[in-house]
């Protein structure tokens, strides 16, 4: 009996662990942080985003888990076309978490396949707001305006996964290499015209100077003279008075002095003349030939 008895024991441990593990296998628990899918035969039966302890059907229902928490997706850099015909290049990234565990799970299940999902949205997302601004657009104000402009395209495309997405946002945006050369070189031409302005704008204002000066100096010149010949007449004038008043008083002497004069500068040596030596000038011949 004793045997018999050690037997059934011994006979009676696996099916207390088969029968463990198919209670054990009835119950799931449901974290804080994560949503629970139930799916029969492949059909979804239940969703359960709140926490708590649940039971299923062993080799029945299969239970997915997806997490609650807010996660960051990084997408590639996309090259578009901005509406003043000008190439960009965006770097943009999502934060986003999962709403809808069932649309999920229906249309995703996996983080890999929501990333290449994430990427197709803001891909065609970006290149529709990009067409609606020009690259100014981007310098100045409108950055907001274009978040949001994509947030709008990004989040029903999103919610039709079972995705809520918090924020879109542009980390970054850069021209593409040869745009940068273009815009480099149009700004080294740039720079070269202000300064061949600036130059001719000297060189002008120079000749301006230089011109001014110039007329300056001519009219001081162009002064001087006319005072000096003004003071040169009136000394002529002068003397000219003083010598009259002179010659008035002794104006034979004064005439003696002219025809010695005359016949210095006017008759050169063997000068020959047939004149009448008593008249004019002349007469002072026969006086010098007679002393």
């Amino acid at each position: 009996m004793k045997k018999y008895l050690a037997y059934a024991k011994y006979a009676a441990a696996p099916v207390i662990l088969c029968v463990m593990a198919v209670f054990l296998g009835a119950l799931y628990i449901v974290p804080t942080n994560e949503h629970a899918v139930v799916l029969r035969f492949g059909e979804i039966v239940r969703v359960h985003s709140a926490p708590g302890i649940h039971a299923k059907i062993p080799f029945m229902d299969v239970v997915y888990f997806y997490p609650k928490w807010l996660q960051e997706h990084e997408s590639p850099p996309v090259e578009t076309v901005l509406g003043d015909r000008r190439n960009v290049i965006f770097d943009t990234f999502v934060i986003y978490r999962i709403s809808d565990p069932a649309a999920f799970h229906t249309r995703i299940r996996t983080q890999e396949r929501l990333g290449h999902r994430i990427d197709d949205i803001i891909f065609g997302a970006v290149r529709v707001v990009a067409g609606l601004y020009a690259y100014e657009d981007i310098l100045s104000g409108k950055r907001e305006e274009i978040i949001e402009q994509t947030m709008v395209r990004i989040k029903p495309a999103a919610r039709d996964m079972g995705v809520e997405v918090v924020l879109a946002a542009i980390k970054n945006f850069t021209l593409p290499e040869q745009n940068l050369q273009a815009i480099y070189e149009n700004m080294k031409s740039e720079r070269v015209r202000i300064a061949q302005g600036i130059l001719s704008s000297g060189r002008a204002e120079a000749n301006r100077i230089t011109s001014e000066a110039d007329r300056r100096a001519q009219e001081i010149i162009a002064s001087a003279l006319r005072t000096s010949q003004t003071l040169r007449g009136e000394g002529d004038k002068e003397a000219q008075i003083i010598i009259s008043n002179a010659m008035g008083n002794a104006y034979s002497l004064y005439e003696q002095m002219k025809a010695m004069e005359f016949f210095r500068s006017g008759l050169q040596d063997n000068t020959v003349l047939v004149i009448d030596s008593k008249t004019g000038l002349f007469r002072y011949l026969n006086d010098m030939s007679g002393d």
